[in-house]
């Protein structure tokens, strides 16, 4: 029996199964990117706006202002809120409180728009860093 040229069904079955697991761990490596992504912008944000914070003191008297930055990225659909927290924050690495916002003392916070590891991302006038995860960890989710 003579064999025609081509492919069998097992040899394309095969090399679809191979093309479809290299995609899926390409779409899973892309995504963990976009997400470290994000929160390296995040942190940015928080680290901007605690400087512009420490400038505008002086001048203001308080820490109760209007932020200069509300979101990250700047345009677009955000991926985190930028806020002044006005209540205590309680942490989960360091498990700490963080202090709300007074005209003397200030805690930001980075509040990812959708589900995140790592949970809110928090930065104190002291230069704290905190994370509200459940199982996250500051030296995970601040480098």
């Amino acid at each position: 029996m003579k064999r025609g040229k081509g492919f069998t069904v097992i040899e394309l079955v095969v090399a679809i199964t191979i093309v479809c697991l290299l995609v899926a761990v390409a779409l899973a490596s892309f995504q963990d990117h976009m997400t470290r992504k994000a929160r390296a912008e995040a942190r940015k944000a928080l680290v901007e706006v605690a400087e512009w914070l420490q400038l505008q003191h002086p001048k203001s008297g308080t820490f109760l202002v209007k932020l200069p930055i509300t979101q990250t990225p700047g345009d677009g659909d955000p991926s985190y809120r930028i806020e002044l927290t006005r209540v205590v924050v309680h942490a989960t690495d360091p498990k700490a409180e963080f202090s709300a916002t007074t005209a003397e003392s200030y805690t930001l916070r980075a509040v990812p728009v959708d589900e995140s590891a790592c949970g809110a991302l928090l930065l104190d006038s002291s230069g704290r860093t905190g994370v509200t995860g459940e199982d996250a960890q500051v030296v995970d989710c601040w480098k």
